[in-house]
């Protein structure tokens, strides 16, 4: 092997070439940007319409530990496209505010990427029973998050609110582990 090496560098040093490293990037997130982002080529003049009649689905989770909180966000447009996002706070939260952020900021991407009608779903029971107004808030912190995101809320003409396991939410669970844990 080490002659292998040495015989390729005589060749090669008649080209005075140099190394120079790539900056990191993670694998995997430029796989998935390629494999989510490869568009069907549109013929000039050609529009995209877009139903609004079909709901966008928004799956969060939100995490907690002694030190550091996240959230996990997943959202699919009505056409299949996925865009998966991790949220790690700056400030410490219980898991319940960990949750209501998650939704907080699910709801601000999907306001962003223009949704309309969306569908929640949230493995917190809670937090799903406070904003359906089942549940009462009674801790100031919930009401407030519960505050937010109804006004959050009425920036979409229809948005249903479901309940849903752990297993189900899996996605969003998996991303808000990634942010409450150590990997940078």
């Amino acid at each position: 092997m080490t002659d292998r090496v040495a015989s390729w560098t005589v060749e090669l040093s008649q080209f005075h070439l140099k190394f120079q490293p790539r900056m990191a990037m993670r694998s995997q997130a430029l796989a998935d940007f390629i494999t989510e982002c490869t568009f069907s080529n549109l013929e000039p003049g050609e529009v995209i319409t877009i139903s609004e009649s079909e709901a966008w689905v928004l799956f969060t989770d939100g995490s907690s530990t002694s030190q550091t909180g996240g959230a996990g966000i997943v959202l699919t447009k009505p056409e299949g496209f996925v865009v998966k996002q991790v949220v790690k706070f700056k400030f410490p939260a219980t898991n319940n505010e960990a949750e209501y952020e998650g939704l907080i900021d699910g709801l601000k991407l999907a306001h962003k990427l223009e949704a309309s009608v969306i569908d929640l779903f949230s493995d917190s029971q809670l937090v799903v029973k406070q904003v359906l107004g089942e549940f009462k808030s009674i801790n100031d912190r919930m009401a407030t998050y519960m505050q937010i995101t109804l006004k959050l809320l009425q920036m979409f003409t229809s948005w249903t609110n479901n309940n849903v396991g752990r297993s189900t939410n899996q996605w969003a669970d998996a991303l808000s582990k990634v942010a409450t844990s150590d990997i940078q």
